[in-house]
């Protein structure tokens, strides 16, 4: 469709069960792109997370991370925005989530641009599950830590709190409503029982970052996909929206259809029936 934008999640949509894009999907959406179509993507992930799943893709719009924390333009090789917390809300989430018995992994980027996550320990099966999948694949950011002064000396992107419902719900009942924060928080999809509390400054959500690509490359219209409730922002702002099969129940009553799921390559499959090569 002529001077459409059309934005992907990657957990749990564009990546399938073993967190991986499948080379049915690079295929598809490598030429898709080649053929002019505008596809970029929209990720609680990290720059550093997210460039190792979706090499092989030449994505050339701007790229949205950690839920809009960072939108990253490619063809320039440069961000177009960061919306980081204060060092003083940052301190106060990391003494709250602290206070409530839960350990914090708490993100920064330092003055030369390094990206770090600052964690005490594993805790839990989520976090075990997480942390140990990225130690596994060499990921280098990882300190951990007795404290988090050094953490809270840096540029804090998110303070994450992992656990259950009933640990984290006394927070998030508190902390949603105060304007200067979003809160993203949704169940762990690999995980199934835990649950993630994503503290970030209010402009760092997939509403915002998703309006503002669309006003760069002066796109007229958004077509979204998403499975978790952190989509429901994009979708909020999409003239389209589509939830694959595998998505939470509130992201499928949000949407406009229901789409193959993850592990059936439900994005690309239909995309690619947009072309005219491929049926959705």
């Amino acid at each position: 469709m002529a001077n459409t934008l059309y934005v992907t999640d990657l957990d749990g949509t564009l990546l399938n069960e073993d967190q991986e894009i499948s080379e049915e999907t690079r295929v598809i959406l490598s030429e898709l792109i080649q053929q002019g179509m505008q596809v970029t993507f929209a990720t609680a992930r990290s720059m550093d997370s997210a460039a190792r799943l979706v090499a092989g893709i030449a994505f050339r719009l701007p790229m949205i991370f950690f839920n809009g924390v960072f939108i990253y333009d490619p063809a320039n090789r440069s961000l177009l925005q960061s919306n980081l917390l204060s060092a003083e809300t940052s301190r106060e989430m990391v003494s709250t989530f602290e206070s409530s018995g839960l350990h914090p992994l708490v993100y920064t980027m330092d003055s030369e641009g390094r990206a770090h996550v600052y964690y005490k320990g594993i805790f839990n099966p989520s976090e075990e599950r997480y942390i140990t999948s990225r130690l596994e694949t060499g990921d280098s950011r990882f300190r951990l830590v007795k404290h988090y002064e050094d953490a809270l000396g840096e540029s804090v992107i998110t303070v994450i709190a992992v656990g259950t419902k009933q640990q984290l719900d006394p927070n998030h009942d508190i902390l949603h409503r105060r304007d200067e924060l979003i809160c993203h928080y949704g169940p762990d999809i690999y995980a199934p029982g835990y649950h993630w509390l994503e503290i970030a400054d209010s402009k760092a959500n997939k509403r915002e970052a998703v309006e503002f690509v669309k006003r760069s490359i002066r796109a007229e219209r958004l077509v979204c996909f998403g499975d978790n409730l952190n989509d429901l922002p994009m979708f909020a702002a999409a003239d389209e929206k589509y939830a694959v099969a595998n998505a939470h129940e509130r992201v499928k009553t949000a949407a406009t259809g229901i789409i193959l799921s993850n592990a059936e390559h439900g994005v690309a499959r239909y995309l690619q029936s947009l072309s005219g090569k491929g049926s959705a």
